[in-house]
């Protein structure tokens, strides 16, 4: 069975993709979405964290939580063939250079 190398194809962490510019913008949606929810996330998170600073078990099981999603985001964006550089800032490998793209921004910069 062949398959079509495009942006829905999910990527071993450990394999690099190469995208044409065409294909890194079609990348933009999915890596805004899936940023989107994790900051949503993260800023409920953060609030709990805030209130329950005082209990240190619920502190850090919240604690626990932030770096779960933290690490979810990350492997999503490896997955899709981009490398994370920072909380919802990535970097996507292109034939002339790297991509960079930023929460929320709706395109890619060149590197």
């Amino acid at each position: 069975m062949e398959t079509s190398d495009n942006v829905r194809t999910i990527y071993p962490l450990d394999k690099t993709k190469i995208f044409k510019h065409e294909e890194a913008l079609e990348l933009v949606p999915l890596l805004m979405h899936i940023s989107a929810k994790t900051k949503r996330d993260l800023n409920v998170l953060n609030s709990q964290l805030g209130f329950f600073k005082t209990n240190s078990d619920k502190a850090i099981a919240i604690q626990e939580k932030i770096n779960i999603s933290l690490q979810a985001w990350s492997d999503k964006i490896r997955r899709l063939g981009a490398i994370p550089v920072s909380l919802c800032k990535v970097r996507i490998p292109g034939d002339e250079g790297h991509y960079l793209w930023e929460y929320p921004e709706k395109r890619l910069y060149m590197h």
